[in-house]
């Protein structure tokens, strides 16, 4: 040892002018020192002597002491520069597999071509120049690789292997499948062998080869081997579900996945795997309960992968709880932002909680061309995601208060592409929101010409529901049936919930009640209506019972009147027309109190068009007779009519005019007129105005109750509100409204009345409705202003 110390503190000497064999004896030192554990002392010395030698063999030992050491940058950078020629094969190997491992796959190409023509004979060269090339991502290569090495020393089971490796890191199930079904003909007896090669078959929906290797090897499968298989053949088949949209294959699928969850140990993988699939199976069939059930389970476990965080999200969204799903949208789009179906659920899980702000950013971070192209790169096709994009921009519009706008961007769209059945969809479903059922008719029509006939249900659902918006009921069953038959889609479903809703029972009530301060009108009156609604039947009919009141406290003397009775829908389409819906109702009943006669109401309710409508009414024994009246014994009978124009959602108007005669000899007249315009419309806020005018006229008689010979008035009401929408379809809409106006009346002086008021309307349910509010007016009477206040609440309530 002392004399090795000593000859490697002579070796700067030594070198200068020594001979070869001199270097030897200083590299034969440094690799004793190396393998006496001194690497460090050994690659320092090693470099330091091939520095001042140039010595092949010494770059040869510095390369592998590196190596050695663990430090493959080190001996990489030591052949920098040097003559790979002159390197051994050890080395050249040895480098190779270090360029490899630090990722350079082109240096390891470079080394591992060099080894081929140093070392043909040296299969290491061959098997790295195919790995090297498969991490690199060459294929071609790869591929050539392996060819050449198959030639040389045939499929071994180091090559075999390799291809697995590749096929793996490909996720190339089939290529995997076939490298292990070499391999098993090489290892025909390796248990190993033949479970990855059954693991692999049954991966990849290969059960009869997976079925044969458990039949001729039972003694290597247990019972839950044979579940893999249900598994993976269910995990095919939802695969092909999701591709094909068929019913049929997600409910094979499910059947699979129950019958493993049934029979699998809980603590077995398999039986989490098998309840994630199953949800996924869950939602495909839109059983969404059942899905919102069992990924509350898997999430209470743990950390899930996004197929079921996904799942779960879809389901929240579909369950009407935007807000929940929005927030794993929030975390999948982060995570996966080129997957355009998980950023078209991300928009509408903001546009169904209507947080439109937030879908406009999103889209605003989306970009597509108007073309792509093709899947070898030889010839552009139009974007489909282009198109996509558009439509939610141009739906984005129009829900967020620019309908007009909206239907005016997709008209000009439609110009360039007449023949997109998508478009024309979403042109009836624009026509529809905006009140316009027959021009959105037109245009589903529109669709279904550019459509397969196979497809067309999923646009006929939309024709029924502009159908339903016009009144007209006649077929609808029949027709429902039908499309049940063509297709299982979610639009037959929304459909199906909305017949059932509006055909079902149904209770509708309505209270009032008013203070004043006045001498003219009750100082304290109040009104109550309810009715009661059966189910429709396949015509639209439907009766219903009545129970009205109506009670006013006059002078310290309470008034009081009822109404109850019998009544009938009658939907019809007027003769000599296109489809013009109308409806006859008919009521008859009795009265109690007061009133203490039957009466008979009859209505007529014409819808003309989209733009027109017209109602006339006839009443013996009117609710509308003052109760003064009705104490005095007096009854009264009215005819009545309104004609109502309706632009689109931004403007409407209306002309009423009524006709009472009373048995006491009073004839009562009635000409109302009132237009409504939107002033402001964005996202969840309205603010608008309704002009008003009205003029009455009575006989000159001695009555106790308010009969003004003339009077006329003139008014403008403003309405500002905004909506909150909550999750499950439940939303609070805030109304606040002041008006003012001016009343004159013959013989009286005229003046100014105003009222200011204050509503709450609620959606709880898409069946249950509820409106409350109070306001404070001041109304003018006899010349006389009196100041009251007033509130009510209203309930609408369908069973279904």
């Amino acid at each position: 040892m002392r004399f090795i110390v000593l000859l490697l503190a002579a070796l700067p000497v030594v070198v200068n002018a020594a001979p070869l064999e001199q270097v030897d004896q200083a590299r034969e030192a440094w690799v004793i020192q190396a393998r006496e554990g001194n690497l460090d002392q050994a690659a320092a010395g090693l470099e330091q002597l091939y520095q001042q030698s140039g010595n092949i063999r010494v770059l040869d030992d510095l390369i592998a002491v590196q190596l050695w050491r663990g430090d493959r940058k080190a001996a990489l950078d030591s052949c920098h520069p040097c003559e790979f020629k002159k390197l051994s094969a050890d080395s050249l190997e040895g480098l190779a597999r270090a360029a490899r491992d630090e990722k350079n796959y082109g240096e390891a190409l470079t080394y591992y071509r060099q080894l081929q023509r140093s070392a043909p004979g040296n299969t290491n060269a061959w098997l790295g120049l195919f790995l090297s090339a498969v991490d690199k991502g060459d294929d071609i290569l790869a591929k050539q690789a392996y060819r050449e090495y198959e030639q040389r020393f045939g499929l071994d089971t180091s090559i075999l292997e390799a291809r697995l490796y590749q096929a793996q890191l490909r996720e190339d199930a089939l290529a995997e499948l076939q490298a292990r079904q070499q391999l098993l003909a090489l290892e025909p007896n390796s248990s190993e062998q033949i479970q990855a090669m059954y693991r692999v078959a049954v991966s990849v929906g290969a059960a009869p080869a997976a079925q044969a290797l458990m039949n001729q090897n039972p003694e290597l499968f247990t019972a839950i081997d044979r579940y893999w298989l249900d598994y993976y053949q269910a995990a095919a088949l939802l695969r092909t579900g999701q591709e094909v949209e068929e019913r049929e294959t997600y409910l094979k699928a499910l059947a699979l996945d129950e019958n493993i969850i049934a029979n699998v140990p809980h603590e077995h993988p398999l039986y989490t795997l098998a309840r994630r699939d199953a949800l996924v199976a869950l939602v495909g069939l839109r059983r969404f309960k059942q899905a919102l059930a069992l990924s509350t389970e898997l999430m209470a476990e743990g950390e899930q992968p996004e197929y079921v965080l996904a799942a779960r999200a879809h389901t929240l969204l579909k369950l009407d709880r935007p807000r929940e799903a929005a927030k794993i949208y929030d975390r999948l789009t982060l995570l996966n932002p080129d997957d355009k179906d998980l950023r078209e659920e991300h928009f509408y899980s903001y546009t169904d909680s209507e947080r439109y702000r937030l879908a406009h950013k999103l889209l605003m971070r989306w970009h597509e061309p108007a073309e792509r192209w093709d899947f070898i790169g030889v010839s552009r096709l139009p974007n489909e995601d282009f198109d996509r994009l558009l439509q939610l921009k141009v739906m984005l519009t129009a829900w967020r208060g620019k309908a007009e706008e909206a239907e005016q961007q997709l008209t000009r769209i439609l110009a360039d592409t007449p023949a997109n059945p998508w478009l024309w969809q979403l042109m009836g479903d624009l026509r529809r929101w905006r009140g316009k059922p027959e021009g959105a008719e037109q245009a589903y029509q529109e669709a279904m010409r550019w459509l397969p006939a196979q497809r067309h249900y999923k646009v006929e659902a939309d024709v029924m529901h502009s159908r339903l918006d016009r009144g007209l009921w006649r077929g609808n069953a029949e027709k429902l049936g039908e499309l049940r038959q063509k297709g299982d889609s979610e639009a037959v479903e929304k459909l199906d919930r909305r017949v059932r809703r509006e055909t079902g029972p149904q209770l509708v009530t309505e209270f009032s009640q008013a203070t004043n301060n006045g001498q003219v009108q009750a100082s304290d009156e109040w009104r109550h209506d309810t009715r009661l609604y059966s189910t429709r039947n396949r015509l639209g009919q439907r009766v219903y019972i009545r129970g009205m009141g109506q009670k006013g406290e006059f002078d310290g003397q309470d008034l009081r009147a009822s109404y109850y009775g019998l009544g009938v829908d009658l939907p019809f389409v007027m003769p000599g027309t296109a489809q013009d819906p109308a409806q006859l109702t008919l009521e008859a009943g009795t009265g109690e109190q007061l009133n203490k006669r039957g009466y008979v109401w009859t209505r007529l309710d014409w819808r003309l068009s989209d733009l027109w409508a017209l109602s006339l009414s006839g009443q013996l024994n009117s609710a509308d007779t003052p109760l003064r009246a009705l104490n005095r014994g007096s009854y009264g009978d009215q005819l009545s009519g309104e004609l109502r124009w309706r632009q689109d959602e931004t403007r409407d108007a209306g002309l009423t005019g009524q006709l009472m005669t009373l048995s006491d000899d009073n004839l009562r007249r009635l000409l109302a007129a009132w237009l409504r315009q939107d002033i402001w419309r964005h996202d969840t806020w309205l603010l608008d105005g309704t002009l008003r005018m009205s003029a009455s006229g009575n006989r000159v008689l001695d009555v106790d109750y308010f009969n003004p010979e003339e009077d006329l008035g003139l008014g403008l009401d403003l309405r500002a509100s905004y909506r909150h929408a909550m999750e499950k379809q439940r939303s609070l809409t805030q109304v606040l409204g002041v008006g003012g106006g001016q009343y004159w009346q013959r013989r009286y002086d005229s003046d100014n009345n105003w009222r200011l008021s204050y509503t709450h309307d609620w959606v709880l349910s898409p069946g249950l409705n509820l409106s409350y509010g109070l306001a404070r007016a001041k109304s003018v009477f006899d010349g006389e202003g009196e100041y009251g206040n007033s509130v009510f609440a209203n309930l609408e309530w369908s069973f279904y």
